[in-house]
């Protein structure tokens, strides 16, 4: 991955170059606030790198990184108020948004616009290793999130496509921090959250107090069910990197998308503008975010991915722009199914 841009003039420089032209109109701001999650976090921090290359790199122009309160459902709601200008988010949070569904029954989103596609994440089981397969939740204690947080509804999504619902399984609606440790105490039987791959802040201490593969473990999708629920629901798909780090790399998952969003009331020439810079330093981002240069995570090639949501038209200008480049291979999303408005 971290090939693709090479031989770009901008990649990879120590000292940034003569800075690009700032805002392009003028009923855009001068400050640009871009939402990531808790300080402890990586959409924190990434949210923060893309404000420091694009403040560095784009003159009369201020782009700040800022906690997130409520990760992808708070941001997304934050950016259409108008309260920040881009935000990190889930595939699923920002899908429910635009149909006003769950936690955006009310309030209009059609302003929050997909900017890029980032990472990939997976919803992960870790259970009593007795349980084998999502179906074998069936009359055990599992910790899905807080009431209403999101998380809960996640995993109740998913697993009702596998037969497991609370209606033959006893869900705890407890956030990921104490899930992990009662899991880690013998006090529930499995846990079911999303995750980054090779999570090791939030997996390894359950590993460390109770052995991989003796007492607990990966619990995988029962296969002769994920075709249909994955036929059923297209905002899911199947991944089968695995959890390498944990000595587990052909373990199979149910993945979804992640990316950052952007207000579409930002001109096109600004958004445009915001997108070339990021993908002319991409050298600088994945030496500050090096979980982004992995198979499944985020690149040039893998930002159109989303075609369920609208883009912003000035990503989009870009991205069609660079398809044209000899720079990329033959490999890049299919430009053409990218939504570009509502």
């Amino acid at each position: 991955m971290a090939n693709v841009l090479d031989g770009h003039a901008l990649a990879g420089r120590d000292v940034p170059g003569p800075a690009a032209e700032g805002p392009a109109r003028a009923g855009d701001p001068d400050v640009i606030t871009i939402s990531g999650a808790g300080p402890q976090g990586r959409w924190f921090k990434e949210a923060s790198l893309f404000g420091m290359i694009l403040s560095q790199n784009l003159s009369g122009l201020t782009v700040n990184g800022v906690i997130g309160k409520g990760a992808s459902v708070g941001n997304i709601k934050r950016i259409a108020a108008g309260k920040v200008e881009a935000g990190r988010f889930y595939l699923f949070d920002l899908e429910n948004a635009w149909k006003n569904r769950n936690q955006f029954k009310k309030g209009d989103y059609s302003n929050v616009k997909v900017w890029m596609k980032l990472g990939t994440h997976l919803f992960r089981v870790v259970a009593e290793t007795g349980i084998k397969t999502f179906a074998d939740l069936k009359g055990h204690t599992v910790a899905i999130g807080v009431k209403g947080s999101g998380d809960d509804l996640l995993a109740k999504r998913i697993l009702a496509g596998y037969g497991v619902n609370d209606g033959n399984t006893k869900f705890r609606y407890v956030g990921r921090k104490d899930g992990q440790a009662a899991l880690a105490n013998s006090q529930i039987d499995a846990i079911a959250y999303a995750y980054g791959r090779n999570n090791q802040g939030h997996l390894g201490p359950i590993f460390a107090a109770r052995k991989i593969g003796e007492d607990v473990d990966f619990v995988a999708p029962d296969p002769e069910k994920t075709e249909a629920f994955l036929k059923s629901d297209k905002t899911f798909f199947l991944d089968k990197l695995g959890e390498p780090v944990f000595g587990r790399p052909k373990l199979q998952g149910i993945a979804f998308y992640q990316g950052m969003a952007i207000r579409s009331d930002l001109s096109d020439e600004l958004v445009y503008k915001m997108t070339k810079t990021l993908y002319e330093h991409w050298a600088d981002v994945l030496a500050a975010a090096p979980w982004w240069d992995a198979p499944g995570e985020a690149s040039l090639e893998s930002a159109p991915a989303i075609t369920s949501v609208p883009y912003h038209p000035g990503a989009v200008k870009y991205y069609k722009e660079d398809r044209k480049s000899t720079r990329l291979n033959s490999s890049h999303t299919d430009i053409s199914r990218m939504p570009s408005s509502a």
